[in-house]
């Protein structure tokens, strides 16, 4: 962001008055009544969505929305998009004018696979901690608002879609459309819905063509940064369609792993070209699935992931997918190479060579 954006987004309780309290009835009027008054917020489609789900009171459905966006800062005029009237993180800020400009300048039809001049949001991607993420039942709620033949396509901060009667859900969010369940996630992964479906969901309901480009790429990387991510914290590995890895192999190990210079980190390039291999060498069967289910079968999320165990040896370092799925075993190139998957292994974990193993070359 330049110095003007920067100074322009200022936070929310400073520049507008303090945020409106979920579970504090009487500061909603207030808060409402400040957010309306606002220039060119009055006539935003998120307003007109506040006031559509509840004309009595509208100011309650804005306080679900805000209660989950502490961080919420002001945008300069450039940067406000009528989906939603705030930009929710410092990072996020002068993201609709990027947009506008890329959308203003893209008058191709969809292209067959989505790529990373599609990306609007600059990197790094997999980025450290920095106290503004949206805790995991957020998403899991978002998750679960996708799923389903009447599935709808929302941001994790939409609090107020559990209030949106079904019959008017259709006039204010995104439909998913009809190849959604190809390229979706399994239950229980944390991967963001992108940015676009936040700031630019006017857009997408309306099919434009330059927001569902963009969709798609970001899509394609925050599922990305959710894979890398749960093996480095969890040693698993989440078990994404195939369609799904084609997009982020579209996209681009090379830019999702680009540091803030937009310079290749090789380390996490070749991470994630190695679970992506990985992928491609696990059954994809209802008979896997089900193993997996019955592992744990009161576990939700239980099919939709596997735990890796990794052996160093003199040849390499071998994968042990789930120990007793056996003989499922990728051989892997020396640590540094790209497609390596190194890193300490979890602690506790049993080191065996599962039966009869079949060693796969891990090349290109």
């Amino acid at each position: 962001m330049d110095d003007a954006e920067e100074m322009a987004a200022t936070p929310y309780a400073e520049e507008i008055g303090p945020l409106p309290v979920l579970r504090d009835t009487t500061t909603h009027v207030p808060a409402w009544e400040r957010e309306t008054s606002r220039m060119g917020v009055a006539d935003s489609a998120a307003h007109a969505l506040f006031r559509g789900v509840d004309p009595i009171s509208p100011g309650t459905i804005f306080a679900k929305q805000m209660d989950r966006l502490p961080h919420a800062l002001v945008p300069s005029l450039a940067d406000l998009s009528s989906s939603i009237t705030v930009v929710r993180r410092r990072r996020e800020v002068g993201y609709f004018r990027r947009f506008s400009s890329f959308s203003e300048a893209f008058h191709d039809p969809v292209p067959a696979t989505p790529s990373a001049l599609e990306l609007v949001l600059p990197p790094p991607y997999p980025l450290p901690p920095d106290g503004e993420e949206p805790p995991a039942p957020y998403l899991t709620k978002a998750r679960d608002a996708r799923q389903g033949l009447t599935g709808y396509l929302v941001g994790w901060h939409q609090g107020e879609y559990s209030s949106c009667p079904l019959a008017l859900r259709g006039q204010y969010y995104v439909k998913a459309p009809q190849w959604w369940p190809d390229y979706e996630v399994p239950y229980g992964v944390m991967a963001e819905p992108p940015l676009v479906l936040t700031y630019a969901r006017e857009e997408l309901r309306r099919g434009d063509p330059a927001a569902w480009s963009v969709f798609r790429a970001e899509w394609a990387v925050s599922t990305a940064v959710a894979l890398l991510q749960a093996y480095d914290e969890r040693r698993v590995v989440l078990l994404y369609p195939p369609r799904l890895r084609d997009w982020i192999r579209s996209v681009g190990a090379t830019n999702i792993a680009a540091d803030a210079r937009g310079e290749p980190d090789d380390q996490v390039e070749g991470k994630l070209l190695a679970l992506l291999r990985l992928l491609d060498e696990l059954p994809h069967t209802s008979a896997f699935v089900e193993r997996l289910t019955n592992r744990a079968p009161n576990r939700r999320d239980r099919a939709g992931w596997v735990s890796v165990v990794l052996e160093v040896g003199r040849e390499g370092s071998r994968a042990l997918v789930d120990e007793d799925l056996a003989p499922y075993e990728l051989l892997l190139l020396h640590g540094g190479h790209r497609g390596s998957l190194g890193g300490p292994e979890p602690l506790g974990s049993r080191r065996r060579s599962p039966p009869t193993p079949r060693a796969i070359p891990w090349g290109w």
